[in-house]
């Protein structure tokens, strides 16, 4: 797994925690405790092929983990700034371009996180300085991002990396965290809403159960469309 999903799995599995730690909530809508249990499942299926996959590809390196997470965070911000600097511009095409948001980045292979952040070094290059420092990105941090993107490339001609990008165990993580976003997000956020009214307390414990900590700077998001979800 990488960085990213291991703060997702830890988020999902503390949402089951706090459920299964609170009978009396759950008895009060049944359909969300059902969902509770499918969940937990989804989590021990992941923590199997997880474990698999270090079997299986002998252990992810730690170097390798590292660069894709601070590539990930400097395209998701990076991508972003260009973004709305295309939408002031009314530049559609820029737009789309450099449309990579923290859900499209998490479920790029190791091939399209490398095509992305290439694209979007050569957009950042066609902007004046000063107009991205409005956006926020300074001349250093399209430097950052640049020497990022640079440095995961060239880890990324490892060998093992193709092996990693075609583990079965890899693709089955993948598909298993769709398959549990979808079911947080689409039955369990939605239901969970009547906690509100029926079960406050509990409602706050599942709010900050459902927040993703996983940034290197500490920032954070959540996961939970019942919250505020700026990266969705």
């Amino acid at each position: 797994m990488n960085l990213i999903q291991k703060a997702k799995l830890t988020s999902y599995e503390l949402v089951v925690k706090e459920s299964k730690n609170s009978p009396k909530a759950m008895a009060l809508i049944p359909a969300f405790a059902i969902g509770i249990k499918e969940l937990e499942s989804i989590n021990a299926q992941i923590e199997e092929a997880a474990i698999q996959q270090i079997k299986d590809i002998g252990g992810v390196t730690t170097n390798k983990d590292t660069r894709m997470d601070d590539l990930n965070d400097l395209l998701e911000d990076v991508s972003g700034a260009i973004h709305e600097y295309a939408i002031k511009k009314k530049d559609a095409a820029l737009a789309t371009k450099v449309n990579y948001n923290e859900n499209k980045i998490s479920k790029m292979s190791r091939t399209d996180l490398i095509s992305a952040s290439g694209a979007v070094v050569e957009e950042a290059g066609k902007i004046a300085p000063e107009d991205l420092l409005i956006q926020g990105i300074s001349t250093e941090e399209l430097k950052d991002f640049e020497d990022a993107y640079l440095a995961y490339k060239a880890v990324s001609t490892d060998p093992r990396e193709a092996k990693i990008e075609h583990s079965g165990y890899t693709k089955q993580i993948a598909n298993l965290f769709v398959e549990a976003t979808n079911l947080k997000k689409k039955r369990l956020d939605r239901l969970a809403t009547q906690f509100k009214r029926k079960d406050p307390d509990f409602y706050q414990k599942y709010q900050a159960a459902s927040i993703i900590f996983y940034r290197r700077s500490s920032k954070k998001s959540t996961d939970n469309s019942a919250a505020t979800d700026t990266k969705s």
